[in-house]
């Protein structure tokens, strides 16, 4: 275990550089409500915000949209899973494990203090990185621990999108190793189905994205031109892939905003 980076993540809350690329990224270029009073704060992720801005700016649409109290995080601690959980269950080493969870509860308990400060009732996680980590920790809060999409699925009441999408859950593999209770992927699917004219084409999510000849099969079982996914990871993922072509890859908040804008 790297200690240097937990130290690091301590003074600037990401795991690399000062965490300004973050900031900017949240401030400047998309624009959210920071560390004010709200009743959901959202934990955007240390790298999410800079690295798909589109789609942290869609999500931030989508809430004043349907006029959800929220606020982003300034300062928001990384849970640790990029840099210590995941290398850790790649090499399956056990003690690292449980040496990367144990960690993880410090520096989320940093943000959650900072939510309960702020008068929130809940923390809404966008990053399907930090997920798996904040499941195991409401044992330290009062405060309610969402999904995004469990967020969307309560205040998003529907609209209309005349369409035809590929749908990829995630197949959320690692997330089994250091969490008990499987995610509520239904929810997406609930959000889904309010979109008046939305047809499916449901894809296997027993397929990891991030295994080649899983991601062979599933662009080979793609019949349209939108691709749709809710994790932050697989959108990245088959973002890169599909670049080059004509497909297009969107989040979640993506296509719930399109269909808001109708």
């Amino acid at each position: 275990m790297d200690e240097q980076i937990v130290e690091h993540i301590r003074r600037y809350g990401v795991y690399r550089d000062s965490g300004e690329a973050r900031l900017k990224a949240l401030a400047g270029d998309i624009g959210v409500r920071l560390d004010q009073r709200a009743r959901y704060v959202v934990i955007g992720g240390c790298l999410i915000p800079e690295l798909i801005p589109g789609a942290v700016g869609a999500f931030k649409q989508v809430l004043e949209l349907l006029r959800i109290d929220y606020t982003f995080l300034s300062k928001e601690y990384c849970c640790g899973w990029i840099p210590l959980g995941q290398p850790a269950v790649m090499a399956k080493n056990e003690e690292g494990i449980a040496r990367s969870k144990e960690l993880s509860r410090g520096l989320i308990r940093e943000n959650l203090r900072q939510a309960e400060d702020l008068g929130a009732e809940a923390v809404v996680l966008f990053c399907a990185a930090c997920e798996p980590n904040y499941s195991n920790c409401e044992d330290l809060t009062e405060l309610e621990i969402l999904p995004y999409a469990q967020l969307l699925d309560r205040h998003f009441g529907g609209a209309t999108l005349e369409r035809e999408v590929d749908y990829y859950a995630g197949c959320y593999r690692f997330r089994r190793r250091i969490a008990e209770r499987p995610l509520d992927v239904e929810a997406r699917l609930r959000v889904l189905r309010r979109i008046r004219g939305l047809k499916l084409n449901e894809l296997d999510n027993r397929l990891c994205c991030y295994v080649p000849s899983h991601l062979e099969r599933l662009t080979g079982s793609l019949k349209t031109e939108q691709l749709v996914t809710a994790c932050t990871g697989c959108y990245g993922n088959l973002g890169r892939t599909l670049q080059s072509g004509s497909r297009r890859v969107s989040m979640l908040p993506e296509l719930v905003l399109e269909a808001l804008q109708r």
